[in-house]
């Protein structure tokens, strides 16, 4: 097993298969193109998204329910392409998160999402320019509070969220509120 350097985490031993692959890297560091996504403190409703290019960077990462609702994009035919994205249940989106100093506020990048392939651990940070959302949302606190107790009606209807069709014939793949465009929504990795 292969074993990385962090400076947040120390050591740490992983499996070659957990590695997440950006191809292009992140908007401004394109040589930053191996990952890993690591547990944080148990009960804690984030990750941590530890780059393998560079011990010393990384960054919390949440899911798009914490912010918003009604939170959805378009994935282009050509990212969905490159990240061989077959079916909506491969893929999962991730918002970049920032916990300021004392840990009493939390945002989330809304428009520079994660999109990764949980199938082929692809994945790419998409740019949206989508006035509903913002640069630095606000995370819902009662939604995030009520994820660190683990007693959550919204975890238990994400965990038995429906199954979304696969791609129609076209390669595109539906939702079934908004067949007409490529919708991801949130998925777990």
């Amino acid at each position: 097993m292969p074993i990385f350097k962090s400076m947040r985490f120390g050591e740490l031993e992983y499996n070659q298969e957990d590695v997440i692959k950006l191809p292009e890297g992140l908007i401004g560091m394109p040589g930053l193109q191996n990952w890993l996504i690591l547990e944080m403190d148990q009960g804690v409703p984030l990750n941590w998204f530890q780059s393998l290019d560079r011990g010393d960077f990384g960054f919390p990462l949440s899911q798009p329910l914490f912010y918003r609702d009604d939170y959805e994009l378009e994935v282009p035919a050509a990212v969905r392409q490159n990240l061989e994205i077959v079916t909506q249940e491969e893929a999962a989106v991730l918002i970049i998160t920032t916990v300021h100093p004392g840990g009493k506020l939390i945002t989330g990048n809304l428009l520079a999402p994660l999109v990764l392939n949980t199938r082929t651990r692809l994945g790419a940070q998409l740019t949206l320019d989508d006035q509903r959302y913002g640069m630095r949302q606000e995370i819902n606190y009662f939604k995030f509070g009520l994820a660190v107790k683990s007693d959550s009606a919204d975890n238990e209807a994400a965990e038995n969220r429906e199954p979304v069709p696969a791609a129609d014939s076209g390669g595109q793949i539906q939702t079934p509120s908004q067949p007409e465009k490529d919708t991801l929504e949130p998925a777990n990795m």
